[in-house]
């Protein structure tokens, strides 16, 4: 017990803040319609965790966390980001922000408000799920072959193929899906982002800050460096000339160590962004802007998780069994 409250309640295994990243929020009922969208926070659970959160910490800005002037509380900060720019921000998680005063950073895609709203992640996700038998093909040479009669062989079969789908450049990844489906036209997703009469509203809540997630969502290291660089530059210049406001913050997308590196932080800074959020678990310095770290919160992350997640043990025995896992694949 001792030993589980020194994690628990040093700031030296936590650093100088954590900051949670969520994608979506929708209703109770939806979040059982959907089959526990692994994205999709509950609303009734979004209020558990900012009722917490208020009580037990401070939640602050991406801005204030990183440059505002030191709080006298001695409450440890919290930063509360979303992932893509779902419509269910707006409709949803605005209202229950504005209802705790909580603020949040929402990173943009922006090809969906520019109308192509197709989402590789979810027709993968939809077409697996649709299809009880094997799923076989070819692609660059290569033969591929799924069993998918059981929900355990689906979620293998899922992860594997989007393995490879995020390799990809956007050109790519459609002709992968163009096998995979046999149909050229891809599903689109109008009615799950915003548009930019949906961001601009997004935007005039003095609550939110509007951040930028590249343009097509791709895996950045995986791009040539004038494809990567464009990514970038593409995002932030629409969300700057279509909300006439500056647009600071940045977010990789995928945001593991194999979608973004040293080029891809460098290229942020360049473009004159103050921070950049990745996924990588790791206990967060101020000092690293263009590398921050992220904890992830989706549809199963209860209070019980959640406090696990804000603790120092958790960074301890992440780090651990990535060193393990790290350690058994080099055996």
């Amino acid at each position: 017990m001792i030993f589980s409250n020194y994690f628990l309640n040093t700031k030296g295994f936590r650093g100088e803040g954590i900051i949670l990243m969520y994608h979506r929020i929708c209703s109770d009922t939806d979040l059982k319609k959907k089959n526990q969208d692994y994205l999709s926070v509950s609303v009734s659970n979004f209020k558990d965790h900012l009722r917490y959160l208020k009580e037990n910490y401070s939640i602050v800005s991406i801005n204030d966390f990183l440059f505002g002037k030191k709080q006298a509380s001695d409450k440890f900060q919290i930063v509360i980001t979303f992932d893509d720019g779902y419509k269910d921000n707006l409709d949803l998680a605005i209202p229950i922000l504005q209802e705790f005063n909580v603020p949040a950073t929402i990173y943009i895609t922006t090809r969906f408000p520019e109308e192509d709203t197709s989402m590789w992640w979810y027709e993968l996700k939809e077409f697996i799920e649709n299809r009880i038998e094997k799923l076989d093909f070819k692609f660059d040479n290569k033969n591929y072959s799924f069993t998918l009669n059981t929900k355990s062989k689906k979620e293998k079969s899922f992860n594997k193929i989007a393995k490879i789908i995020k390799s990809l450049n956007k050109l790519k990844q459609n002709e992968l899906l163009s096998i995979i489906t046999k149909t050229e036209t891809r599903r689109k997703y109008d009615r799950e982002v915003m548009n930019w009469t949906e961001i601009k509203e997004a935007n005039r809540s003095p609550l939110i800050t509007i951040g930028a997630h590249t343009h097509n969502h791709l895996s950045l290291k995986n791009l040539k460096t004038d494809e990567c660089l464009e990514e970038i530059r593409k995002s932030k210049e629409l969300l700057k000339n279509k909300l006439n406001d500056k647009i600071d913050h940045f977010s990789y997308p995928f945001g593991s160590k194999y979608d973004a590196g040293e080029r891809e932080f460098n290229i942020v800074e360049k473009l004159g962004f103050k921070s950049a959020v990745t996924t990588r678990v790791n206990i967060l310095y101020k000092k690293n802007k263009f590398s921050l770290p992220r904890i992830y919160i989706g549809g199963n992350t209860k209070i019980r998780e959640l406090k696990i997640k804000l603790s120092g043990m958790y960074f301890f025995f992440y780090k651990l069994k990535e060193k393990l896992f790290k350690k058994l694949n080099n055996n």
